[in-house]
């Protein structure tokens, strides 16, 4: 029951974003995405490696997630301030 429901949040936390800051498509973000991503497949390989046993818990991956998006963010709001000011 908590799957669905932080199965929800992300949906709603991804909507959300959309509408707010529409994924560019450019370089950098994929580059930034895939790095998520293997961060959560790697994730995932050891919490299955140790059957169940809890490798990190979802407060760190969740952190982790937080520093991408961060990074993010930031070189797309510097990218965007340097557009202005041309």
């Amino acid at each position: 029951m908590a799957s669905m429901r932080n199965d929800r949040a992300r949906a709603r936390a991804r909507n959300l974003l959309a509408t707010v800051y529409p994924v560019p498509d450019d370089v950098e973000f994929r580059r930034l995405r895939e790095l998520a991503i293997d961060y959560i497949r790697e994730a995932e390989r050891l919490e299955a490696e140790n059957r169940g046993r809890e490798v990190e818990s979802d407060e760190m991956v969740s952190a982790a997630l937080d520093a991408v998006a961060r990074d993010y963010f930031s070189r797309a709001l510097l990218r965007a301030m340097s557009h202005r000011k041309r």
